[in-house]
């Protein structure tokens, strides 16, 4: 389910907060505890969650090739409650490692237009974009579809459920 008001226009986009419990209820069977995995925020865990910001970890049952796997989530919100920013991170969670080597596939709004900002890191989205490249997280391009938890997880979810593994492929649109 698209998570935003019907009668929202790109231009004035307004993103509802995560329903957690419809999540839980759509893709707990993706979902795995890890005796191992001591993230405060894992959903197991006592997650962050507060009137301004979201702050979880949902750790995945084990992918064939990328192995142990989670979805970092962080929402902030308005005065009003609407989503303000959003960073939905895949990622390796364990073992731990840094930043660039954890990194499979991210969305985000964070915006990247001031003028300095390199040409290749803005987007015809912009804000929003995709940090597409398992490879380089730096690496962003266009972001049409995936700006809710639920998206993010229906993306990722394909990966689980085939054991697929993800990669970039030089022209896909879906990356």
């Amino acid at each position: 389910m698209d998570r935003r008001r019907e009668n929202e226009t790109e231009e004035n986009l307004i993103l509802l907060p995560a329903d957690i419990n419809e999540i839980l209820d759509k893709y707990g069977h993706l979902l795995k505890s890890y005796p191992n995995l001591h993230d405060r925020e894992s959903i197991y865990a006592n997650y962050k969650r507060t009137n301004k910001r979201l702050e979880v970890l949902f750790p995945f049952i084990e992918h064939p090739f990328h192995g142990v796997t989670g979805l970092h989530a962080v929402e902030i919100y308005n005065e009003a409650g609407y989503v303000r920013l959003y960073q939905y991170h895949w990622k390796i969670i364990i073992p731990k490692i840094g930043v660039q080597l954890n990194h499979i596939s991210g969305w985000g709004n964070e915006p990247h237009n001031a003028e300095w900002t390199p040409t290749d890191y803005k987007t015809n989205t912009e804000p929003h974009h995709h940090h597409y490249d398992p490879s380089d997280r730096r690496k962003r391009k266009e972001n049409y579809n995936i700006r809710t938890l639920d998206a993010a997880f229906a993306f990722v979810a394909k990966y689980l459920e085939s054991g697929e593994k993800y990669e970039l492929i030089k022209g896909d649109p879906k990356n």
